[in-house]
């Protein structure tokens, strides 16, 4: 399971967000937003089952925690063993998604610190000796090729994940890169994720991509930005939207321009690591699945990976009913979404000083609204050619243009001819 770093008090960390934040943020407007198509790959999710497949459309599956870590596939020096994670591949494309493979963590056997502690055994934190991990992502990329999307590493900024340098994570983004693109040019070289929600976390992210290594920034060796959107405890979306701005004000500092991809996303996850989360309620879960896909959408975000279809009590929000299988209210929120938003354009969001959201999205029949107030149940006028609304739950009726329609924390939305 994921595991986060204490690092403080959640009071504390909580001032410390908001000062690091130096203006108030809201989600992106409709000219920010206006070119992002929101196709299927955007609905990504987090899996680990080989055999099972999760009851909704699914786009892009990210294989963490999945039984096909370096460490499980290379399990004597020189011994791999892809049974698994063929299968993982296998479904993955019979689906049709595309697969992302997070290439860590270090076997006991090539660590340069091999008793060290770590979360996923001794010395799986520590830097890999360079030629193992040269011979092992070779491996890799030489098997399933452009089949797969490639990322670096998990969370390098949490030390659970990862106890060596940014100089070090970044030799190893850039010996990764040229063995991937030597043998899958058009796979993506997705950078190691990296979480997002404690300022000294984003800290040692700007100095990650300050590094220099075989004559350029690390940022010149990736494809794509990888985040991990995780607020803090007690916080909801909209808070997680905050810290793709933050984070954008690191990576401008940097020079780092790449398409941004949020690879881990869910609510009430615990600092401190392994923490039950507060239960809410089933309706909370909903909205909040349904608002996440759509802030990000609206904010530029090119990939959404939830974490993950079968987790029941480490996040607040979960998609499955303790079986693993049949769906909870946030499983068809997550189907519901989809129908929403793919194939759609996004022209972004605007809050009214009540706090109520109206997003907007192009579709081929005209325009869809979606409107929801995280605080309080507001009254909202719909367009004067609306024909109907829906909500997360799966209901639709038909609305009259001009209508007041109630809103409150689960997004509905209205369609309208434009």
């Amino acid at each position: 399971m994921r595991q986060l770093a204490s690092m403080t008090s959640p009071r504390i960390l909580s001032l410390a967000l908001a000062l690091g934040l130096s203006v108030t943020l809201l989600p992106a407007q409709p000219a920010q937003a206006a070119a992002q198509q929101i196709g299927g790959r955007f609905f990504g999710m987090t899996d680990g089952d080989p055999v099972s497949w999760p009851k909704a459309k699914v786009g892009s599956m990210r294989l963490w925690d999945s039984g096909v870590t370096w460490r499980e596939i290379e399990r004597a020096p020189g011994v791999f063993d892809f049974a698994r994670l063929d299968a993982q591949v296998r479904a993955t494309r019979a689906n049709g998604a595309r697969a992302l493979l997070v290439l860590g963590m270090t076997p006991r056997f090539h660590s340069t610190r091999p008793n060290s502690p770590g979360v996923y055994g001794k010395g799986s934190t520590a830097m890999p000796r360079l030629e193992p991990w040269k011979r092992y992502v070779a491996k890799v990329v030489k098997r399933y090729g452009a089949q797969l999307d490639y990322q670096v590493w998990n969370e390098a900024n949490v030390v659970d994940f990862w106890s060596g340098s940014q100089a070090q994570m970044a030799q190893l983004t850039r010996t990764a890169s040229q063995i991937v693109n030597r043998n899958a040019s058009s796979a993506r070289v997705v950078a190691p994720a990296l979480a997002t929600r404690l300022i000294g976390q984003r800290k040692w992210s700007r100095d990650f991509y300050a590094q220099r290594t075989g004559g350029r920034k690390v940022g010149g060796w990736i494809d794509v930005v990888s985040l991990n959107l995780y607020p803090l405890p007690q916080d909801g979306p909209e808070a997680s939207i905050h810290l793709i701005e933050a984070s954008r004000v690191m990576l401008r500092a940097a020079g780092v321009t790449k398409p941004i991809w949020n690879t881990e996303v869910n609510y009430g996850l615990q600092t401190g690591g392994g923490g039950t989360a507060r239960d809410i309620s089933r309706r909370k879960e909903a909205a909040f699945v349904g608002r996440t896909y759509i802030l990000n959408a609206a904010n530029g975000i090119k990939r959404v990976f939830w974490y993950s279809w079968q987790i029941q009590t480490l996040a607040n929000t979960q998609l499955t009913k303790p079986d693993g299988v049949t769906l909870a209210p946030a499983g068809t929120a997550y189907q519901i979404v989809g129908e929403w938003l793919r194939g759609t354009r996004m022209l972004g969001c605007v809050r009214d000083r009540r706090g109520t959201y109206t997003c907007t999205v192009r579709y081929s029949g005209g325009m869809k609204r979606i409107y929801w107030n995280p605080s309080r149940q507001v009254s909202v006028k719909v367009v004067g050619s609306a024909t109907r609304r829906e909500g997360l739950s799966g209901f639709t009726t038909a609305v009259d243009g001009g209508d007041n329609i109630s809103v409150g924390a689960s997004p509905v939305m209205v369609r309208s001819r434009r």
